[in-house]
């Protein structure tokens, strides 16, 4: 059951709407939410500003830096001071924080304390985003140790719901997950599962019935062939799904920056959202 949602924000257009999210699924479980600021530690490094003074023509680094930071710190508590107003505006009381660090890291830390990290696709330097292996949500989605929900641009309410399969460890925890939050809801769930081979696919629809048994949970099972990304959001598409569950990283960093992931994929081409389980 979810307690504590952790949301983190940068008061980004995105970063609202996983507020959307974030306290709809509050007001359902009936949890409290953490609206989180990282400052990042390396916008106050020595050699970013020294080589921004030095391009400028601006005197020594040490007459700007703490000036520097102090407009940071301001920001952040404005934007936080916005988080909570919009929260108390929907009858929600939040708690805010503000820290420095590492954001990924920072995050991920933070994560330990709540069941749910709500975070939207792309921050506030989305149209500088290149799409690769590396950005603040991909890294927040590799090291928390709960669930992550990647929230897209525009919000939607979750009414038909798509938990992809795959049999590894990721996925069946994923689907666990999926068990637990959406089990006892009237939602229309579908689970899908992709491969090319008739035996795997049973053995596979054969590990669902297995896993989601406890849970009494209703659900439609869909063998899928192809390209399991592709055909998953293909599917997604064209089904009117509202939110996809499944399984994060099942590989090592390397191996998914050389071949890619499903879920890093899927992360960066769905216009839905996605709830992630490592």
């Amino acid at each position: 059951m979810i307690k504590r949602i952790l949301i983190p924000t940068d008061g980004s257009p995105n970063s609202t709407t996983a507020l959307e999210y974030g306290a709809a699924l509050a007001a359902h479980f009936n949890a409290e939410i953490t609206g989180l600021n990282v400052i990042d530690i390396r916008a106050l490094e020595g050699p970013f500003l020294s080589d921004i003074s030095g391009s400028l023509g601006f005197s020594p680094i040490q007459n700007y830096l703490p000036r520097f930071q102090q407009i940071l710190d301001d920001r952040a508590d404005t934007i936080l001071d916005m988080f909570s107003n919009r929260c108390a505006e929907k009858g929600l009381i939040a708690k805010t924080k503000k820290m420095t660090g590492i954001i990924a890291n920072i995050i991920a830390d933070e994560a330990r304390k709540a069941e749910l990290v709500v975070i939207s696709q792309h921050g506030e330097h989305e149209q500088w985003s290149s799409g690769l292996l590396g950005s603040t949500t991909e890294s927040v989605v590799r090291k928390s140790p709960v669930p992550v929900l990647v929230t897209p641009g525009t919000y939607r309410q979750f009414d038909t719901i798509l938990i992809a399969y795959d049999g590894s460890i990721e996925s069946s925890n994923a689907l666990k997950c999926a068990c637990a939050f959406f089990g006892a809801s009237s939602r229309s769930i579908k689970i899908v599962y992709v491969s090319q081979d008739e035996e795997k696919g049973r053995a596979l629809a054969a590990e669902i019935a297995e896993i989601t048994a406890p849970y009494s949970l209703t659900y439609e099972g869909v063998w899928l062939q192809g390209d399991a990304p592709k055909e998953i959001l293909s599917f997604a598409g064209l089904n009117a799904i509202d939110l996809i569950i499944m399984g994060a990283f099942s590989h090592g960093r390397l191996h998914d920056l050389i071949l890619g992931s499903t879920a890093a994929y899927i992360i960066r081409k769905s216009t839905i959202p996605i709830l992630l389980h490592r």
